[in-house]
């Protein structure tokens, strides 16, 4: 229910305070910027991701590896 009241409300830009387009809401329901904001920041978010073997230890064998992935919103600036 709280999804779809957010869905209804209208958005706006956090850099330009343009309307955020419905569709983009829908395919990533946590953006603050529109689309043009985001190609010309080189997106919102930047990844960053953590690749771990696991190994006995003193063994150089690894058996499996782990990659973390963690999402992180860019520092966003207002346009001048």
């Amino acid at each position: 229910m709280i999804n779809q009241r957010r869905q209804l409300t209208t958005q706006y830009c956090a850099r330009c305070g343009a309307e955020i387009p419905a569709g983009r809401l829908k395919a990533i329901p946590d953006t603050l910027v529109c689309v043009k904001c985001s190609e010309e920041i080189g997106g919102e978010f930047e990844l960053k991701v953590t690749v771990s073997g696991t190994a006995k230890a003193g063994s150089l064998k690894i058996t499996g590896q782990q990659v973390d992935v963690k999402r992180q919103r860019k520092l966003l600036r207002p346009k001048r």
